[in-house]
């Protein structure tokens, strides 16, 4: 069975992100300040309504405290009120101008004793809802008339002589409209307001979000411009935001880093060509003669040894690039342990003793201390370092091995009193293929990768190298490993 590939997510652009939340961010802000006027507004119209009902019932109250109640003082009052509310309604301009009210006022047997003229006509009496006689104010009850007016209705119950039991009702019908109408208005306007500013923000963050991201697209372009044959080219020099200035620089030095990576790889593949090519070379070569003529058994088995000394060097080349390869994998692992050093120098001491007794040189060991390393990567770097000592030094010469212990570092020295190497060279020196000119005349054999070796077995170890040397008078070399971590 095949699975089915995934679906690839969807990408958002950063422009549609930046302009999606600021519009939210902006519509949210107009929202809460319209939100927040309108209830402004209607807080100030209902505290207005309850001002006015106030004023009006502590009339009444004040003429039913009277005792004995003065009714020809009430019937004048809702006859004022009448004629207000007649004036208002019969003036030339719409009778929502201004505010004016009805009201009936009800005995404890629920009796009418006198109301405004048209009360009766506009709200009879079930009209209104009961409420209890707890000297509260409703102004939630709103009706509307046949011809448009709104009112405010309110029953207000009145203690007459601080008797509960002779209370008395005051029903109020308060005309509404101009503030209905207001709210109204204010209401849509609020709503264009909103609309026109959500429209603004969105128009606005598009461009500011375009004249932001510039910059980026700047960058943008100028990466794309990059090419293999470009690398060494900087987008840095250019004034960016300080935002981009870090990224900037941080291209460019991913830049600097492709390029040395690139030269050294493009000087690895020439190198590389050209050790390839010297022993092949060598066996066309010997194979030509060989084939030009008839030959005897014995010249086709020393021709025959000879191209097996450079299929030998061919293997060598291979197996050490193959180590590198591995050793820069980031997934290399090692098998560190606490050794003996003066043990594992002993041990390729006399691994080499026989070929330094060729050249008449002789090896020391010194010293006594423990290093935390792996037994076959350190028993490979030392080789490879007494075998260019033992190469690199005249007959008679010395070769010192030493061991010391620091408080947090273990140190080994391969040191020898040969021909030295010169101060320009010592930066190339773990170059992969590098020859110093003098020691191409003494090796012949080395495939210019021990150094590099030993350096790469060095840094997964977490440990240094150094070199000091001097020509005529020898080269000292240091492995620095670190302490055993805890």
């Amino acid at each position: 069975m095949f699975s089915k590939s995934a679906k690839p997510a969807v990408q958002w652009s950063l422009t549609a992100k930046l302009v999606t939340l600021y519009v939210i961010t902006a519509s949210t802000s107009l929202l809460v300040a319209c939100g927040f006027l309108y209830w402004t507004l209607l807080s100030n119209i209902d505290h207005e309504h309850k001002e006015l009902l106030s004023t009006e019932l502590a009339e009444f109250h004040r003429v039913l405290q009277q005792s004995p109640l003065d009714l020809t003082l009430l019937k004048d009052l809702a006859g004022e009120e009448s004629q207000h509310a007649d004036e208002v309604h019969t003036a030339s301009f719409h009778p929502s101008s201004a505010h004016y009210s009805y009201f009936r006022v009800l005995n404890s047997q629920q009796q009418m004793i006198v109301e405004t003229e048209n009360m009766s006509s506009l709200f009879p009496m079930p009209f209104f809802l009961e409420l209890n006689t707890d000297s509260m104010l409703t102004y939630d009850i709103k009706t509307q008339t046949e011809d448009g007016r709104i009112f405010l209705l309110v029953t207000h119950s009145l203690s007459i002589n601080d008797a509960i039991a002779s209370a008395w009702q005051v029903q109020v019908a308060l005309n509404v409209t101009q503030d209905e109408m207001l709210l109204l208005q204010y209401k849509k306007m609020l709503g264009v307001v909103l609309l026109m500013g959500i429209c603004f923000s969105t128009l606005a963050g598009v461009w500011i979000t375009r004249q932001g991201l510039r910059p980026l697209n700047k960058i943008t372009q100028a990466v794309q411009s990059i090419s293999i044959n470009h690398l060494n080219e900087s987008i840095s020099s250019e004034k960016w935001p300080k935002e981009l200035t870090l990224l900037a620089a941080a291209f460019d030095e991913m830049l600097n880093r492709l390029n040395e990576s690139f030269a050294r790889l493009s000087q690895f593949s020439a190198d590389l060509a050209h050790e390839l090519r010297t022993p092949i070379n060598n066996l066309m070569g010997e194979t030509e003669i060989i084939l030009s003529r008839q030959r005897t058994p014995s010249e086709y088995r020393q021709i025959l040894e000879s191209n097996m000394e450079e299929f030998n060097r061919l293997n060598r080349m291979i197996e050490e690039l193959l180590f590198l390869s591995r050793a820069e994998s980031p997934e290399t692992k090692i098998n560190c342990e606490v050794l003996v050093l003066e043990n594992e120098l002993e041990r390729v001491r006399i691994f080499y003793e026989s070929l330094a007794a060729d050249k008449k040189i002789e090896i020391q060991v010194k010293g006594c201390a423990q290093v935390y390393a792996d037994s076959l990567l350190l028993q490979r770097a030392l080789s490879n370092l007494i075998a260019n000592a033992i190469y690199y030094t005249n007959s008679g010469g010395k070769i010192f091995l030493l061991a010391k212990s620091g408080d947090h570092t273990t140190e080994v020295h391969v040191c020898d009193d040969g021909i030295g190497i010169d101060a320009g060279a010592l930066l190339k020196l773990f170059d992969r293929f590098y020859r110093e000119d003098k020691a191409r005349t003494i090796n012949t054999q080395g495939s210019g990768l021990g150094l590099s070796i030993v350096k790469s077995i060095m840094e997964l170890h977490q440990g240094t190298i150094t070199v000091n040397s001097k020509i005529g008078k020898g080269t000292s070399v240091i492995l620095n490993f670190p302490s055993r971590p805890r």
